[in-house]
């Protein structure tokens, strides 16, 4: 489903129309990266026409952050019913599998685009990735709440810990970000300062 931020001008957009122009987005982005994924080329791509587009969306990258976020959706669900510990490994481990193919070349791409057009990824963070975190903080927090998850610190921290470090190693090609790895990051981050804490004298 279109991201809610995508701008509602004139008669109601059709469903089908928009999710043909964002999996055109995706696809044209993941092949060709932001040289393919040209609005004229989204157009042809997806049969809709670019004036529709700009009806929807302000521009390019907000088309992609929204086609990514789709994906990411579909891909990476977080699971709010199951061991809150359970999960995050989970999508921790979905994640890092995603990322080796169009969804990380995809997100590479898109946070590129935001840093050429705005100097910054606040874009990015306002239609994708504060979206996102928010629900991985909650999942973690129902964890420290019903004493799953040990570590006392901010669920903010923790979920930033496990994501920016799986964000780094992606993005510099640094080797070892494999199942182990990952199964080693969440059960120490999430246990992280539990021994110190149950340790402390009366």
């Amino acid at each position: 489903m279109p991201h809610p931020l995508a701008k509602p001008r004139g008669r109601p957009r059709s469903e089908l129309a928009a999710t043909a122009v964002l999996e055109a987005a995706y696809r044209l982005c993941a092949s060709g990266g932001l040289r393919g994924a040209t609005i004229q080329a989204i157009c042809a791509e997806s049969g809709v026409s670019k004036m529709t587009i700009y009806k929807w969306w302000d521009g390019r990258l907000q088309l992609l952050i929204d086609a990514y976020m789709r994906q990411a959706t579909l891909l990476l669900p977080l699971s709010e019913t199951e061991p809150p510990a359970k999960a995050i490994r989970a999508h921790a481990q979905s994640y890092v599998t995603a990322l080796q193919g169009d969804l990380g070349r995809v997100q590479m791409a898109v946070l590129a685009e935001c840093m050429a057009e705005n100097g910054n990824s606040a874009v990015f963070v306002e239609r994708y990735l504060s979206i996102r975190r928010k629900l991985g903080v909650s999942v973690i927090r129902r964890g420290q709440a019903d004493g799953s998850i040990l570590s006392p610190r901010p669920a903010e921290a923790l979920y930033d810990q496990i994501y920016g470090t799986i964000w780094y190693r992606f993005q510099f090609g640094l080797r070892a970000l494999n199942k182990a790895f990952v199964d080693g990051l969440v059960e120490a981050v999430l246990a992280d300062g539990a021994e110190k804490k149950q340790s402390k004298p009366a």
